[in-house]
């Protein structure tokens, strides 16, 4: 009878085991095809999306959930992005993209980050301090706000709004970062001004005018060597995933 029972155990056990042993092996599988594909593949495979973004999701919530939310919604009072809007500020929004920010960073003195397109603040004797930029005058920032909430589409005082887009096209050196036409160029960082999404602020009038004044640096940390590769790649695709829910289901 014991001799019996012995057996059940073993056999138990072994079970147990070789469970282990497949739960691991469909793991590493998973892991392998993830690392050694193209990032902007996976969502193209809805198994190793899935298994991914389910991953991904504990990472996010561990590692970027206190600044971007639980939701990643963000916090437009911190300069803290949607990350489910689609609005990109850095490229276009590919995994690749949101991997690199993940390796190495937002202004994290990493080398490899994005250190580019610093908002000068333009109400200090000294806007920015590795650009010679010269300062400009409270009348003149008013000039630029209403510039901008005249391209938006929103109401501005006509003659102050012209006179803001002679400040952006010239001494402002708004062009610049934001271009000729304020779409801005995600290559740097530089936001559009006119598609009416805020990374600060709510589009207001005032906002608008302290973002010009006071200037904006927002950080994102660099996270290499401080998750696995594999962490990496899954935690940028969940993120991935907050823009686009129809690759999900």
């Amino acid at each position: 009878m014991r001799l019996g029972v012995q057996r059940a155990v073993l056999i138990a056990a072994g079970v147990a085991v070789l469970a282990t042993l497949s739960q691991w092996a469909h793991i590493s599988l998973f892991e392998s095809r993830l690392m050694w594909n193209d990032p902007g593949a996976a969502p193209e495979t809805p198994e190793l999306f899935h298994f991914a973004i389910q991953r991904g999701a504990a990472i996010f919530h561990d590692r970027c959930a206190s600044c971007h939310g639980a939701d990643g919604r963000g916090d437009r009072s911190r300069g803290i992005p949607d990350l489910g809007d689609a609005d990109w500020l850095y490229g276009t929004g590919t995994v690749g993209d949101i991997e690199k920010v993940v390796y190495y960073g937002i202004r994290s003195h990493n080398p490899r980050g994005w250190n580019l397109a610093v908002m000068p603040a333009f109400a200090r004797p000294v806007p920015s301090p590795t650009e010679h930029i010269p300062p400009l005058t409270p009348p003149a920032i008013r000039a630029l706000t209403e510039y901008l909430l005249s391209r938006e589409g929103k109401p501005a005082d006509r003659t102050t709004a012209m006179e803001g887009a002679a400040i952006y096209g010239s001494s402002g050196g708004c062009y610049d970062c934001h271009t000729a036409d304020a779409k801005g160029d995600s290559a740097i960082g530089a936001p559009n001004l006119i598609d009416n999404i805020w990374l600060y602020g709510d589009g207001s009038r005032q906002s608008i005018y302290d973002s010009i004044a006071y200037g904006r640096q927002g950080v994102c940390p660099a996270r290499a060597g401080l998750l696995r590769p594999i962490q990496i790649r899954e935690v940028s695709l969940y993120t991935f995933s907050l823009s686009h829910s129809s690759t999900t289901h």
